[in-house]
C-alpha cells in the first residue's frame, strides 16, 4: 500500500507557530539535544541508538580488583550507539491514510498538548517538505525524510534507524526530516510564509474538536 500523508500537524508554543505561519521559520534541533531531554514523551533515550539486545538470564560480573562481583538479572537491555554528533531533527504529527485506514476515525491524543499550546496544520504536505528539502539542498545539506516506524524495544533484538522509535511514543505519529550537519547546533532557515497552505489553532481546539474521516477523506 502507497502511503499517502494527507495532513501535517506541528505544535508548540504561540510565538513559533505564529513565526512558522507568518514566515516559514523552522528550527531544527540536535538528535543529541532530544537524546538528553528529561522530559518524557520530548526526550527520548533512544535516539542516535544502532542497536538494542534484550538478553534473558543475564549475568553482569564487576572486576574488582581481588573480589569479582557476580550479580544475576532475569534480564538486561543492552544498547549500542552512534559516537557524537550525527544530525539535526525536523518533527511533524502525520495524518496518513495508513492511520486513517487503521481506524475510519482519527483523533489526536491529548498528550501531544505537552508539546505547546498552538497547533499549524499543514495542507500541501508536498510544497512544506520540499520547500524544507529545497534549503537544506541550497546549504550543502544532505537529507532523509520519513514516517517513523514505532516498536516494543523490550522484546526480541532490534536494529535501530532514526526513524524507528519506542512504541510508548506511537501516540505522536511523527514525520521527521533529518539533515546530516555537521555542527552539534540547531540549524534555523526560513522557507517563505504559508498563509495559502495551512492554518492556526490552538491546541486544546485540535485536541478536543479535530476528527479526521477516512470516508470523507476517500471521497475528496
Amino acid at each position: 500500500m502507497t502511503i499517502n500523508v494527507k495532513f501535517l500537524l506541528k505544535f508548540g508554543s504561540e510565538e513559533n507557530i505564529k513565526n512558522l505561519f507568518e514566515k516559514g521559520e523552522i528550527y531544527m534541533n540536535t538528535i543529541q539535544t532530544f537524546k538528553e531531554f528529561d522530559k518524557p514523551g520530548i526526550g527520548d533515550k533512544y535516539e542516535g541508538t544502532v542497536e538494542i539486545l534484550n538478553i534473558k538470564d543475564a549475568k553482569l560480573t564487576f572486576k574488582f580488583p581481588d573480589n569479582p562481583i557476580t550479580v544475576n538479572s532475569p534480564s538486561m537491555q543492552l544498547w549500542k550507539n552512534i559516537g557524537g554528533h550525527v544530525g539535526n531533527i525536523y518533527s511533524t504529527y502525520a495524518i496518513s491514510n495508513l492511520l486513517l485506514k487503521r481506524k475510519s476515525v482519527h483523533t489526536v491524543d491529548k498528550r501531544m498538548l505537552q508539546f505547546g499550546t498552538h497547533c499549524i496544520i499543514i495542507k500541501d504536505v508536498e510544497k512544506f517538505i520540499f520547500s524544507i528539502l529545497a534549503k537544506l539542498d541550497e546549504k550543502g545539506i544532505t537529507h532523509s525524510h520519513n514516517l517513523v516506524r514505532y516498536c516494543n524495544y523490550s522484546k526480541n533484538n532490534h536494529e535501530v534507524t532514526l526513524f524507528k522509535k519506542s512504541h510508548l511514543l506511537s501516540y505522536q505519529k511523527e514525520h521527521r526530516i533529518i539533515a546530516y550537519t555537521q555542527n552539534n547546533e540547531p540549524l534555523k532557515f526560513e522557507i517563505g510564509s504559508m498563509h495559502d497552505y495551512a492554518e492556526i489553532f490552538s491546541a486544546n481546539d485540535i485536541i478536543n474538536s479535530l476528527k479526521v474521516d477516512y470516508a470523507a477523506q476517500q471521497r475528496s
